[in-house]
């Protein structure tokens, strides 16, 4: 399956979060599929950690010119996937579409998922002692479904595809953008933004102005991860460097022995 992109556009949002219900219908729904919850179980009960989509408005500038935007806290599935490099028991996979997966049965609630996310992302649950967060929608996509957000988002604002495509839609929009307010809008994550994350699974249009406004960073990383699997490289150099000078020791000392025990022997026999 080739890879799968989401993007938002942040011109054509309407801020209805049309996009927001429909996510958490829709993963209350996979709890009745799954077996997990009954349809009023599924209803009823407060799930906070199933709500992977959460907007966050803001108001910019000043009056009378200010405004209000909504950035939107998410997985952005990323290419090199942190959370997945850290997990001790391999919960955490990467679909064929590119939908970075938690497998809460696997799960042991060690919380290294979110230490190593830069967007704190995976949500602990202390109800049964598990980490959640999007899952892509990975079973609707790989039967040719939308992603739920997708799919109820009634101006286009979220659009997903193959990866190539969108990328190239993103790019035309920020282009025409750019033309008709003289202001210069990117598309963010569609180019790598650093060895940590790679690039994303989940790009967005956007002023580049405004980047800190819907909060996203250029720059993610979690220095604490990144020093860890440096002294885990350090310490495993250091172990074979070890291993390699106590070998040659031992080859020295072999060596040396064995002269000791000719010269002793050659000596009685004179």
């Amino acid at each position: 399956m080739k890879q799968q992109i989401k993007c938002y556009d942040t011109q054509a949002c309407i801020r209805c979060f049309a996009c927001m219900i429909n996510c958490s219908v829709e993963n209350r729904v996979r709890l009745q599929r799954e077996g997990v919850m009954n349809v009023e179980q599924s209803v009823q009960a407060t799930m906070p950690h199933f709500n992977y989509l959460t907007p966050i408005r803001k108001e910019i500038g000043v009056y009378p010119n200010a405004r209000q935007v909504t950035a939107f806290h998410h997985c952005n599935h990323c290419e090199n996937a942190p959370c997945q490099g850290i997990c001790p028991t391999g919960a955490i996979t990467t679909r064929s579409g590119g939908e970075v997966v938690i497998n809460a049965k696997a799960c042991i609630g060690c919380q290294s998922c979110g230490d190593a996310c830069p967007f704190d992302v995976p949500v602990y649950s202390k109800e049964n002692g598990k980490a959640y967060k999007c899952t892509g929608c990975y079973d609707r996509v790989e039967n040719g479904l939308k992603q739920s957000c997708v799919e109820a988002c009634p101006t286009l604002a979220m659009f997903s595809g193959n990866a190539e495509n969108v990328i190239e839609e993103a790019k035309k929009r920020a282009a025409l953008y750019t033309e008709k307010t003289g202001k210069k809008y990117i598309v963010y994550g569609a180019d790598k933004l650093n060895d940590y994350v790679g690039h994303l699974k989940w790009i967005t249009i956007v002023e580049e102005t405004e980047l800190e406004a819907y909060k996203l960073d250029t720059k993610p990383e979690r220095t604490l991860m990144q020093w860890r699997d440096t002294a885990k490289v350090a310490g495993a150099v250091m172990t074979v460097a070890v291993a390699l000078g106590t070998t040659a020791h031992f080859i020295y000392w072999l060596d040396k022995r064995k002269k000791k025990i000719a010269e002793k022997g050659n000596s009685h026999e004179n």
